[in-house]
């Protein structure tokens, strides 16, 4: 890094697959020439952060095509038995780790992404956020497989089984953290890049589930605007959001959408260009308006 230059991060969020935004977000600060110096991933944000980190050589364009690819029908195989068990826990012997979906297709695509690949490899310091599931405690991944770190921050609850690593089962890390600023605040980052993904919401409902699903929408998209105003409020580095207006509700098969979310993460990162362009210009760390001056 330059000396004098401010240290900049960029947190990749949770989303599921609405986080091929952040490709779109990553083409708009190469085409600027901003340097980052470190990633931070979470959930499905974990793809495009390991993909960045391990030096993104291809362009965005197709890094998110490639995802796409890999992601198509790997929700499609029903664990029916699961299913069944969860109904009927005596009768099939419920197991804590149930998940609907069998996870052959989702590992197979991963290691189609990543390889072999492990985190000393990468051209710049990568760490992803999952969560334990019997304490609910963070858990910062930033050593070994790469597989394996990705897959324990994707196991959606209920969704995909849990991902045991080190003698812990391992959970979703949006569950716990699902934009994880406080890693790029303890490394020392100056400067931030927040990529968020909120849903959609329902202005007409006709189930039960959609009620469900509504109140679910609205206190993740609570969570997330929290979560950065905290952050955002009480340290010392410039913390910029960007978050892409995804009009439409993404489900995990909407892979034909993926160019809409790469258009839409880039046109995002644009508008907030100009202001990241002002804050790389200057190289003297300025004091957080959140704060007093001793």
């Amino acid at each position: 890094m330059r000396p004098g230059r401010r240290k900049v991060a960029l947190v990749i969020g949770a989303g599921a697959l609405k986080c091929a935004a952040a490709f779109g977000v990553v083409k708009v600060l190469r085409e600027h020439r901003v340097p980052i110096d470190l990633v931070v991933g979470c959930s499905g944000g974990a793809f495009c952060a390991a993909w960045l980190a391990h030096g993104g050589e291809e362009d965005a364009d197709a890094a998110a095509e490639r995802f796409a690819r890999g992601w198509a029908g790997a929700f499609d195989e029903v664990d029916h038995r699961a299913v069944l068990s969860a109904v009927f826990p005596r009768l099939l012997r419920f197991h804590k780790a149930v998940s609907i979906v069998r996870d052959r297709r989702i590992n197979a695509a991963l290691r189609g992404f990543v390889g072999g690949q492990r985190f000393d490899e990468l051209a710049l310091p990568l760490q992803l956020v999952a969560t334990d599931f019997i304490s609910g405690e963070e858990v910062v991944l930033s050593s070994g497989r790469l597989f394996d770190a990705i897959r324990a921050t994707i196991a959606l609850p209920l969704i995909l089984p849990p991902w045991e690593l080190d003698g812990r089962m391992l959970v979703d890390g949006g569950v716990c953290n699902p934009l994880p600023l406080n890693l790029a605040i303890r490394e020392g980052a100056d400067i931030i890049v927040a990529v968020g993904f909120e849903d959609a919401l329902d202005t007409e409902f006709h189930s039960g589930m959609g009620l469900v699903r509504q109140l679910t929408t609205l206190m993740v998209n609570r969570l997330y605007r929290a979560q950065y105003g905290f952050y955002n409020l009480t340290h010392h580095a410039e913390t910029l959001a960007v978050f892409p207006d995804i009009e439409r509700r993404v489900g995990l098969n909407d892979v034909h959408m993926v160019p809409y979310l790469v258009e839409r993460g880039a046109q995002a990162m644009s508008r907030e260009m100009p202001y990241l362009q002002r804050l790389m210009d200057d190289t003297v760390p300025r004091p957080h308006p959140g704060r007093t001056q001793p």
